[in-house]
């Protein structure tokens, strides 16, 4: 029988295996189509919300025209756009401060309203320092601006080998010319938003008349840190030691420090007046060691000039805070590398075996629901430790197999094992405890027809009287009484994890060790039957109420080898036990009525309750069927509880019992009258004294043994 548990297991196994291939497979399918992509964003999203990373690189500052600085220059006369030459006294101030670079996120593709004059003077300004502008690449077929061959000199990187993957462009609206002369370099600023409307990626460059032109913050980092060719490796951007990952369409998968506002700002207009001030020779509004060593973003933030996007982390969110968060993921150098496709499938089926296993190997519904809610913090608390570990683990694939496979396995165990769980529950709810049931359903196979060798504790009982009861009330009231006795019995044996095997009218068989191993098997019989004796008190005092009579109880116990299982026909069986051992148990409960006791065990089972019960040897027997005789025992009390009384009347007893044995019946006598005389009720004392009263006029031959033979049961 045991053979077969470890089938059943890799039997589930393999089952939620399959289970859990079938979920992946579909979530695959899922996640092919595009149907989950909105749902893998949303919850990248609650991962930059609630799991705030570092701040941001110290060396990344933003100076922003918004609203204020518009209002401020238009109180002075400068309404908006403003003249170029406003500019000059920004980028004077970086340069005086020590700026690393200034980059414009803002187009001068158009010659300046104030007249050419105006873009020299901002143009003289940009040849002083490393400087940046944007230029706008379109995918759009329009014709090559005279400028293209200087966008492509000023901007495009150098790539050895293979180009990396990236938007097709067509054309390009430049800088105006003085200006892109005057810059350092340029770079582009087009790029569109995941297919939900937000920003989550850049492509870090695009591909332009067989060059790679660079995004804007990319172009200014690799001009200044970065300088000479870069190579395409799959999934990465590489030059010398520096790995930059992008997915398949070269896009960055940005880092967000935080929601808008988090880099440090300067106001446009106070960087403007201070430049402006130290020029002229007096104490600027802000000084410029605050740009020392920076890389300066300036950028449009006001509402109304259109530079604002969608982000994770806010509805609003700054054009230049995105080439920010891109030039602060190339400093730190932390990129939010996504998990390789291959390992992210692999977690997804373990997820999804795992949900099918904890459904498929639990027999109980909370144990299969406290796994799936652990693999679920699994799942997420992997991603967000992966996450803080710079590596993106998307949780929604594995996170739906795993729920997928839950419902596919718990409809499957409800069709196949369900059922079946089901049945053994109600076949066997009323004579099994729930302890022995749970085995059961470990192990159903222990249901299939035969039997196995066990060492097992057979329990049986009798009442005394209850014919003689049953005589002097009608039908309906020994139905219920014969209900009520049993009901009270079969409790207390199921108390006990005991297994009732049959009623047979007022009899009780019961069995401890089978099917479920129980070393303490001896002492939960013995337990069960002095709690039955204590529980017909009861029942008695009941019919003292009503004028009847008492009940006895009989029982034998033995402890010892037996056939158990389910024994019978194809058609019908009993889970039952035969064998010697069962014989002799019954034998005991029927030497009761020899020696006026209620609980007569065994020496095989006296021993194997050690000292947890109050045990008096009573005789030594042959019974019918067996040629060797048996010590038996009578079960008093539970360790501890004999009372002073009955210890001393055991005492007595002992020693009547030694002087029995040894034919000296008078002295027997005596130790057994004393006995009796402490404890009347349920001591054998009474009988050894009859039987040696019966010797002492009789005397036993010379061979003479001292065992007890009955002539019945």
């Amino acid at each position: 029988m045991a053979v077969g548990q470890p089938w059943i297991r890799a039997r589930k196994a393999q089952v939620a295996a399959g289970l859990g291939v079938l979920a992946s497979l579909a979530v695959f399918a899922l996640a092919g189509l595009g149907v989950l992509e909105p749902y893998r964003l949303k919850t990248l999203d609650q991962f930059f919300r609630l799991l705030p990373l570092a701040p941001p690189h110290p060396e990344v500052v933003l100076i922003t025209i918004d609203q204020p600085d518009i209002e401020h220059l238009a109180a002075r006369g400068l309404s908006w756009p403003w003249p170029r030459q406003v500019y000059a006294p920004l980028v004077d101030f970086c340069r005086r401060g020590g700026a690393r670079a200034v980059i414009f996120d803002i187009l001068f593709t158009e010659e300046s309203v104030y007249g050419s004059q105006d873009d020299r003077e901002f143009a003289r300004a940009l040849q002083e320092g490393p400087t940046f502008l944007a230029c706008f690449l379109t995918r759009e077929d329009k014709p090559l601006h005279p400028l293209t061959p200087e966008v492509l000199r000023k901007g495009a990187l150098q790539f050895s080998g293979t180009g990396p993957p990236g938007p097709a462009y067509r054309a390009v609206l430049p800088p105006l010319g003085p200006l892109l002369e005057a810059a350092t370099g340029v770079g582009n600023v087009e790029s569109g938003p995941d297919p939900d409307g937000i920003y989550r990626r850049l492509p870090l460059v695009g591909r332009f008349q067989d060059h790679w032109v660079p995004i804007l913050g990319f172009g200014a980092f690799s001009r200044l840190t970065a300088p000479g060719p870069w190579r395409y490796e799959t999934g990465g951007l590489v030059q010398g030691n520096l790995r930059v990952p992008v997915d398949g369409q070269g896009r960055l998968l940005l880092k967000f420090r935080g929601p808008a506002r988090t880099f440090p700002r300067l106001s446009a207009a106070e960087v403007i007046s201070s430049g402006v001030r130290v020029r002229q020779g007096q104490e600027p509004l802000i000084p410029p060691a605050r740009v020392a060593g920076k890389w300066v973003l300036v950028g449009l933030t006001a509402p109304g000039l259109l530079d604002l996007k969608a982000s994770p982390v806010s509805a609003v969110y700054p054009g230049v805070e995105l080439h920010a968060t891109l030039l602060d993921n190339l400093l730190r150098g932390d990129f939010l590398r996504p998990l390789s496709p291959v390992l992210l499938g692999a977690w997804t089926l373990l997820s999804a075996w795992a949900a099918a296993a904890a459904v498929l190997c639990s027999l109980r519904l909370w144990v299969s629901v406290a796994a799936v809610l652990m693999l679920a913090a699994a799942v997420l608390g992997g991603s967000a430790a992966g996450f803080r570990a710079d590596l993106w683990i998307d949780p929604v694939l594995p996170g739906l197999a795993a729920g997928l496979a839950f419902a596919a396995a718990a409809v499957y165990s409800y069709i196949t094992e369900g059922r079946q769980k089901q049945a053994i529950r109600r076949m066997f709810s009323h004579y099994l405890s729930e302890a022995v049931i749970r085995h059961l359903l470990e192990h159903p196979e222990r249901l299939k027809l035969g039997g196995e060798r066990r060492r097992v504790t057979l329990f049986f009982s009798d009442l005394a009287g209850f014919t003689g009861l049953s005589e002097k009330l009608p039908p309906e009231e020994v139905v219920a009484l014969l209900n009520d006795y049993l009901s009270r019995m079969t409790d207390l044996i199921l108390a006990e994890e005991g297994v009732v095997d049959k009623f047979e009218g007022d009899a009780i068989m019961a069995m401890w060790g089978a099917p479920l191993e129980q070393p303490d098997q001896a002492v939960r019989a013995c337990r069960a039957a002095l709690r039955q004796v204590a529980a017909l008190g009861e029942v008695n005092a009941g019919l003292a109420a009503k004028g009847l009579p008492a009940l006895r109880m009989r029982i034998g116990i033995h402890t010892g080898e037996a056939v158990v299982g389910n024994l019978g026909s194809h058609r019908r069986f009993d889970y039952t036990a035969v064998g010697d051992a069962v014989n002799l148990a019954s034998r005991l409960e029927g030497l009761n009525k020899y020696y006026g006791t209620a609980i007569l065990v065994s020496e095989d089972t006296a021993a194997a309750c050690g000292g947890a019960l109050e045990l008096m040897e009573v005789d030594k027997v042959r019974v019918k069927g067996r040629e060797t005789p048996v010590r038996i025992f009578q079960v008093l009390a539970a360790a501890g509880e004999l009372t002073p009384q009955a210890a001393a009347a055991r005492e007595a007893y002992l020693r009547g019992l030694a002087a029995y044995r040894r034919g000296r019946f008078g002295a027997a006598r005596e130790h057994f009258a004393r006995s009796q005389a402490l404890l009347p009720e349920g001591n054998p004392a009474a009988a050894l004294e009859e039987r040696c009263r019966r010797l002492a006029a009789h005397p036993p031959p010379p061979e003479w043994d001292g065992v007890f033979r009955p002539e019945g049961k």
